[in-house]
């Protein structure tokens, strides 16, 4: 029970972790941005056209022929077969649509999903840096911990096995990787992957 009598602000109900955050970077660079001729904002990653006709016309006549109900939860089950059927294509990777793959509205969505199912307040989430500006808070509402591997600028924004072994500790569990990197543009080859899990998969906790 709240005693309402103590509330000074609205603010009071948030919980610690929320109070804690500061505003999104991004966010407000957008906002001071917007409709301004003389900036050229790289905040928000959209692109500077409109969503093609072709595919706003179907949006619409979805919507005209009742497609308005809620979906699976996992999304509907004809596009996870389409997603299953051009990452087979494209890259050559063989995913089941019915229980590894799912819909979710932006990667902000899916990377919090994730971690709230695999983190407590004891693990520890490894980060390369620069990152994606929203990576850090989802983690932390989660209640995990950040840990940042450096990516520097010498080594072309790449993550090395050198720089995540120095942050690796028996707490670490989850591994966020984001190649072509947001928001440096970084790119990680073949040949730089493998050193990565040969090495990883030798040094598993129990």
């Amino acid at each position: 029970m709240i005693n309402v009598s103590t509330i000074a602000s609205i603010t009071d109900f948030l919980t610690p972790a929320v109070r804690a955050m500061p505003p999104s970077g991004i966010r407000k660079f957008f906002e001071y941005s917007a409709g301004r001729n003389d900036i050229v904002s790289l905040g928000v990653g959209e692109p500077d056209f409109v969503t093609p006709l072709h595919v706003r016309k179907a949006c619409i006549t979805a919507l005209e022929n009742g497609k308005t109900s809620y979906t699976p939860n996992a999304g509907l089950p004809e596009l996870r077969e389409e997603i299953a059927g051009y990452l087979e294509s494209s890259f050559n990777t063989s995913y089941d649509p019915t229980n590894e793959i799912m819909v979710t509205i932006g990667s902000s969505e899916a990377l919090d999903l994730a971690l709230r199912a695999l983190i407590t307040e004891q693990d520890e989430i490894l980060i390369p840096a620069p990152c994606y500006i929203s990576y850090a808070p989802i983690a932390f509402l989660g209640g995990g911990h950040t840990i940042m591997v450096e990516a520097s600028a010498d080594q072309q924004f790449k993550l090395t096995a050198e720089a995540l072994k120095a942050k690796l500790s028996p707490r670490s569990k989850v591994l966020i990787l984001c190649y072509p990197n947001n928001p440096t543009g970084g790119i990680m080859t073949y040949e730089d992957w493998l050193p990565l899990p040969a090495w990883l998969r030798s040094i598993i906790w129990l």
